[in-house]
């Protein structure tokens, strides 16, 4: 028993030092630590991904380089691009040409009359002084220059002219095509004059000023060639057989000259000299009062492009020739440019519902304007005085004004004359 006792203390003792022990907790397995990932600053990448795409020219309104143009009606307007130095080459159809060109401003673009004596069927237009482009921060484009044409056909073809720097968009050659019986057609069934070549269409030789002329005639002769002018000008020698021979010295003999007596056209052009000077000094005197007295101007018309019209009338029965004062006004925001050869006076004939069914030009005497430039600033007024020969009115008969700006001159403003006077 003393034995025992004694073990069992050491065992007790053992157990209670065994208690006290700490156990060791399980340890979790830890993932191995990756090693941190290279990125591109956020300021790099986003440069990278918003990187603007490179921007594309707008698209122009009117031709660059080279120009084909289909004519499907009557009234055509073509837009080309001309630079400084360069010229621009309008080809012809070969069984039509021109037979009036109205030219604009020569400052802005001229017609090469020499290159059209040699060639019918082509028309050269070459850039004038102050024909130059616009600011190349300006984005939107306008025409500077235009040059109407009037087929022997009758087809009307307006040609608007822009201004470029690159001499690579110069339109150096267009080509109009449209096929003129169709032209023909079409003209005789609104009852528009056709085959302008022929005199009896209305296609009487006309004058040309020497200097700024409004419009330039084309004639050609009957086999469509040229006249040869160092050959007409030159005199010419005719030869005639007679059935009985007569001596050599007969020929030789000059003819006496004939007596000196006065010149009767003398007076003719003395008269004309003193009408024209009439014409003027009325018609620069009309223009004065039209300006000193705006509010007399009435019954103005609908704003057109920025474009409104009121006319007067003043006529003299002693006179054979009448005066009309047209106001245009300028509704828009910005300023006009009146085209060259307006303001335009027509004979139009209606039929019985009151359709144009002719369109006759009226010749005028002469005009005086109140700005020479035809520019017209916003908000304001310019005044122009016209002399016209009277012409004889039917009852289905009417005189129209026709006012075009250059921005658009295939819709031109128009005023009807009253056929009672003013």
């Amino acid at each position: 028993m003393k034995i025992i006792l004694p073990l069992l203390g050491l065992l007790c003792a053992s157990m209670a030092a065994s208690a006290q022990e700490p156990v060791p907790s399980p340890t979790k397995p830890q993932a191995p630590r990756q090693c941190c990932i290279h990125r591109l600053p956020r300021r790099a990448a986003g440069a990278r991904t918003n990187t603007p795409a490179p921007s594309t020219p707008a698209s122009l309104d009117f031709f660059v380089g080279e120009a084909k143009v289909d004519v499907t009606k009557d009234e055509t307007v073509v837009r080309l691009a001309m630079a400084q130095h360069g010229s621009v080459l309008i080809e012809l159809p070969a069984n039509d040409g021109p037979r009036y060109i109205i030219p604009g401003d020569p400052e802005m673009a001229t017609v090469d009359e020499r290159a059209l004596e040699r060639n019918k069927r082509a028309i050269v237009v070459r850039p004038g002084s102050l024909f130059i482009s616009s600011p190349s921060n300006r984005k939107a484009h306008a025409p500077a220059a235009t040059v109407t044409v009037q087929m022997r056909s009758g087809l009307v073809v307006t040609f608007l002219f822009y201004p470029v720097e690159d001499l690579a968009q110069n339109v150096h050659r267009c080509v109009l095509s449209y096929n003129r019986d169709e032209v023909v057609a079409r003209r005789r069934a609104a009852g528009l004059p056709v085959n302008l070549d022929n005199k009896e269409q209305g296609g009487e030789k006309t004058t040309v000023q020497s200097a700024a002329p409004i419009s330039i005639s084309v004639e050609t002769s009957e086999d469509g060639k040229a006249p040869d002018r160092e050959l007409s000008e030159k005199p010419s020698i005719t030869i005639q057989f007679d059935k009985d021979p007569k001596p050599k010295t007969e020929t030789n003999e000059k003819p006496a000259p004939p007596p000196t007596t006065a010149d009767p056209a003398r007076p003719i052009a003395e008269n004309i000299s003193r009408s024209n000077e009439r014409v003027h000094a009325d018609v620069l005197e009309a223009l004065t009062r039209a300006i000193k007295k705006p509010k007399q101007f009435k019954g103005w018309t609908k704003p057109t492009h920025g474009i409104s019209l009121a006319t007067l009338q003043q006529a003299n029965p002693k006179d054979d020739f009448r005066i009309v004062l047209i106001a245009v006004k300028n509704t828009s925001a910005d300023a006009l440019k009146i085209s060259p050869g307006s303001p335009d006076l027509s004979l139009e004939m209606l039929d019985d519902q009151g359709k144009t069914i002719n369109v006759q030009s009226i010749k005028k005497l002469h005009t005086e304007a109140s700005a020479a430039s035809g520019a017209i600033p916003a908000g304001t007024t310019a005044y122009y005085a016209i002399a016209f020969a009277s012409p004889v009115l039917g009852v289905h008969q009417q005189v129209k004004v026709v006012v075009g700006q250059t921005n658009a001159a295939d819709e031109p403003a128009s005023i009807t004359l009253p056929n009672g006077g003013q």
